[in-house]
This record gives structure tokens, C-alpha cells and sequence, in this order.
């Protein structure tokens, strides 16, 4: 069994997965309210006509909720049984900084900034990155380190190009007890009729 954090590590080693995680969860129920919605009134009663529609999408966010929930008692588990680390932004500059564009954001975890920045350095999302902007023995400093744009924890999600899945397998080789969640069926809705 897992012991339990103590608050303060909580805060500091899994609070910002959790909040990560808790943003795409509402993220996703908001979109599934504005998809019903087309479907009711004011009050939210469904409109006269629209109900097979209104089921229509009732299954499909069902069914989308249900895939999702796959992926968050997995990740769930990892935050839970991972070695306590933090999530770090890593910012390195992009191609065509030179003509203004941004720097490109990493989320890894590690136990503190520079850890995260080594970490980086060897996940294959990285290396793909690298590839595919032909980074590798750049001369115009493209894919440098950035330290003063770095930080600890991260933004909202779709902002940065989080790699901390492919830091698992590192982290579950540490951790004896993690034992991940095998996938789920895949999603099958019984026959329906209109």
C-alpha cells in the first residue's frame, strides 16, 4: 500500500499534476454542456423534436467521458505511485526566434529545475522535436536552454508539449509498487432505436 503524502509534500509534488488534471476533466465536462445545450431551452428541458438528437450526443459525450476516464485513473495512479517529483516547464528557443516566434515549452517532471532539463535531453519526444526542425547542429541557437523562461509547475494545458508520460517507464523502474492500469475495453454502444 501507498503511503499517504503529508500535505506539504502533496503541494509541492503532486499538486500540479492534479491540477492539470482537474482542468481537462472540467474542460471536458464544459464541452459536453455546451453540446447539449444546443438541445434545451432555457429552463433545460430538452426542445420538443430534439430529443433523438439530444440522446445522439448524450452517447457520444458518454461514451468520449468513458474513454477519458481510462486515461485519468492511469495517469491518476502514476501521479499517486510516481516518485515524488514536480512538473517543470523547460523553454528552449524555437526555430525563427530571430523573426520573433516563441520559445517552445517542455513539461517533464523532476526534483528541480535542472533535473528536469537533463530528463528532457533523453526523452524520445524531444529528439523528435529536434528532427523535425532539423535542430541538431544548428548554428542559430535554436533548441538552446532557456533557464530564465523555465519554472516550476506549468501553464494551461495545449500551451506547452508535456512529455512526462514517456518519463514513466523511468519512473515506474524506481517505484516497486507501481503496477499500471491495464487498457480498457474498447467502446461499444448497444443498438438504439429512433
Amino acid at each position: 500500500m501507498t503511503a499517504r503524502p503529508t500535505p506539504g509534500a502533496l503541494e509541492s509534488a503532486w499538486y500540479d499534476d492534479l491540477v492539470a488534471l482537474l482542468s481537462s476533466v472540467k474542460e471536458m465536462q464544459r464541452s459536453h454542456q455546451q453540446r447539449l445545450d444546443v438541445h434545451r431551452d432555457a429552463d433545460g428541458v430538452v426542445r420538443e423534436g430534439e430529443y433523438a438528437a439530444y440522446e445522439d450526443v448524450r452517447y457520444e459525450t458518454a461514451v468520449e467521458a468513458a474513454d477519458a476516464l481510462d486515461s485519468l485513473a492511469a495517469r491518476l495512479e502514476l501521479v499517486l505511485t510516481a516518485v515524488p517529483t514536480r512538473a517543470f516547464t523547460i523553454a528552449l528557443r524555437s526555430p525563427g526566434h530571430q523573426e520573433g516566434a516563441r520559445s517552445t515549452l517542455f513539461v517533464v517532471s523532476g526534483t528541480h529545475l535542472d533535473d528536469a532539463y537533463r530528463s528532457l535531453l533523453h526523452l524520445p519526444g524531444y529528439r523528435r522535436w529536434l528532427e523535425e526542425f532539423d535542430i541538431v547542429g544548428a548554428t542559430d541557437g535554436s533548441g538552446t536552454y532557456l533557464p530564465a523562461e523555465s519554472h516550476p509547475g506549468m501553464r494551461s494545458p495545449g500551451s506547452y508539449i508535456d512529455l512526462r508520460a514517456e518519463q514513466a517507464p523511468a519512473h515506474s523502474a524506481r517505484t516497486p509498487h507501481h503496477a499500471s492500469l491495464p487498457p480498457g475495453p474498447p467502446a461499444t454502444g448497444p443498438g438504439r432505436l429512433r
